[in-house]
């Protein structure tokens, strides 16, 4: 399944519908989020870690 097509497959699941002319800006945020997911999924986390309750920069 090419990407057009799995994005037109995930907007039809969700009931959207994409006109033409923004399609390839969600073609591309798409490519963005693959990216992002692919990032965090090559961090190797152990098995248990402790929460961190607050962000300190």
């Amino acid at each position: 399944m090419t990407t057009k097509e799995q994005m037109v497959a995930r907007a039809a699941a969700l009931d959207l519908d994409i006109p033409e002319e923004y399609r390839s800006e969600v073609m591309r945020n798409l490519a963005l989020i693959e990216h992002y997911k692919a990032l965090l999924h090559s961090v190797d986390l152990p098995e248990r870690l402790d929460p961190a309750f607050e962000y300190h920069p």
